[in-house]
């Protein structure tokens, strides 16, 4: 018995032993939640502009109260040429091309930043999408923007024409995004407004977060004014919306066009019924309208230039940005007084040039840093000031699951490696479609064969071409082709005329 309870309580020891001396498993982060329309709510928001909206100009709008940012539009097969490099000094994470970069952002802005894609493929905008999924919030589908260089590769407004290949896209997007990724859509009202619902009606179901909706046509441009009333039909016809569960579809409406600003929000919410804003001339024109007090232009020069030369934005596209910034509504005489530094700006060839100004409104508490003319403490002002705001709720732990979740696209097949993104560029080239000229290249033949009088003084005089070498029908840009094959007058492309006797085909 004494031999019995001298062993009855060693097994029990040993045990707990055991057991306290186990590594503990390590427990993943939870996912961390999935995109809503809650992000959208009641916000107003900066447009995604070309050449504006770079990051100087973003990061000075979230100091100033923008709720989100959207960069500009950038075309998938840009982006899937591009590497991504990290500045260890200041931060800025840039995509670099061959020649440039791409775009850029910075970490700050992330919880708040949009990425607008141009694409008309959606093989190449899910890969696009997810090399820069690490870097953003959000991804939107640019469905909106009448310029050539958009509409040309079927980008753009052209989308509206196609709206089967649209929304393929967006559910492409939408199945390979990681699900806190919210996923929208920037479109422009058509001319008929039953079609317009139609339109709207097949967006909504693919998923999208948001819907961002540009009260203008695509033939109308900025200086013709926007038409919001059209937009309050368009919000009741999908807030009525219900799933096959009965379900409303939690989409959240962003008006656009002719919003002024902060001031503004109610007067556009009022007519639209949307749930927020999103600003684009305005912005331009003076990025700090997000707030109630607008900030002068003297002063957001010095600041955007602090920034853009830290940040290494490029000389040509600050020039831009700088050179169109407008005093607030209502300040007088502010084109007298700020003649002197349009007149620097416009003369201003590089940053060197720009120096003077700056080194006469530094902070004389400290030396000036000829290499960064305080950009750093520019940075770090916005930093902080973005970090004030109350954490924002779709953002909780998105940090730690991705750390314990390295971007992995093998399930998805897709390779975002060297070989890979090669392969998928060919094979896109491969299946893109050929657009078809208005007339058959065998009748084009047989036309340059026909004898082809012209009416001369007597005697009339008749020749007969020499047969051309005819080009296969060309790709989806456009093509030229002589009027007397295309069989019409000559129209102008944009943005520049073709050469004489040229007419534009497709």
């Amino acid at each position: 018995m004494a031999s019995s309870s001298t062993k009855t309580p060693s097994i029990p020891a040993k045990r707990a032993r055991t057991v306290s001396t186990s590594p503990a498993p390590s427990a993943k982060p939870p996912n961390p939640a999935p995109a809503t329309s809650q992000r959208f709510k009641d916000s107003i928001v900066l447009a995604p502009m070309v050449r504006s909206g770079t990051l100087p100009t973003r990061l000075l709008a979230l100091k100033y109260g923008a709720s989100l940012v959207w960069g500009p539009e950038i075309v998938d097969r840009a982006m899937l040429h591009a590497k991504r490099v990290v500045d260890e000094r200041t931060g800025v994470v840039s995509f670099e091309g061959i020649s440039s970069s791409i775009w850029s952002t910075h970490p700050a802005e992330r919880p708040y930043l949009i990425y607008q894609i141009g694409s008309a493929n959606p093989s190449l905008a899910v890969a696009s999408a997810l090399m820069v999924s690490r870097d953003v919030s959000g991804v939107e589908l640019n469905c909106g923007c009448p310029k050539p260089f958009s509409t040309s590769g079927g980008m753009g407004a052209a989308m509206l024409d196609t709206p089967d290949l649209l929304c393929e896209i967006l559910m492409s997007l939408r199945k390979s995004l990681p699900a806190h990724i919210s996923v929208s859509c920037k479109i422009r009202v058509l001319p008929d407004p039953k079609k317009t619902l139609d339109l709207v009606e097949k967006i909504v179901k693919t998923g999208i977060n948001c819907l961002t909706v540009h009260c203008r046509t695509r033939n109308m441009r900025k200086g013709e004014p926007a038409i919001p009333t059209r937009l309050k039909p368009i919000v009741e016809h999908i807030r009525a919306m219900r799933d096959e569960q009965g379900r409303p579809y939690d989409v959240a409406i962003l008006a656009n066009g002719d919003v002024e600003g902060w001031r503004d929000i109610q007067r556009v919410r009022q007519i639209t019924g949307a749930d927020g804003v999103m600003v684009a001339t305005k912005a331009e024109e003076n990025p700090s309208c997000f707030s109630e007090e607008m900030t002068d232009v003297e002063d957001l020069v010095l600041r955007y230039l602090k920034l853009a030369k830290y940040t290494s934005n490029a000389w040509g596209n600050t020039k831009h940005c700088i050179s169109s910034f407008k005093s607030a509504p209502g300040v007088l005489n502010q084109k007298s007084t700020l003649k002197p530094l349009r007149n620097l700006i416009a003369q201003a060839k590089d940053y060197s040039a720009m120096e003077d100004f700056v080194r006469e409104r530094h902070d004389t508490t400290e030396d000036f840093d000829k290499e960064t003319w305080g950009g750093e403490s520019e940075l770090q002002s916005i930093i902080a000031s973005i970090k004030s705001r109350p954490p924002p709720a779709w953002w909780v732990g998105v940090e730690a699951w991705e750390a314990a979740n390295p971007l992995d696209t093998r399930d998805m097949d897709i390779d975002l490696g060297e070989e890979g993104i090669r392969k998928l560029l060919e094979r896109e080239r491969e299946e893109r479609p050929r657009k078809k000229s208005k007339i058959d290249k065998e009748d084009a033949v047989s036309a340059l064969s026909q004898p082809v009088t012209i009416p001369t003084a007597t005697p009339q005089l008749t020749y007969t071409p020499e047969p051309g070498t005819l080009a296969t029908p060309g790709p989806v840009f456009p093509s030229y082709v002589p009027p007397l094959v295309a069989g019409r007058n000559e129209r102008s492309p944009s943005p520049e005329r073709p050469a004489s006797g040229m007419t534009l085909v497709g």
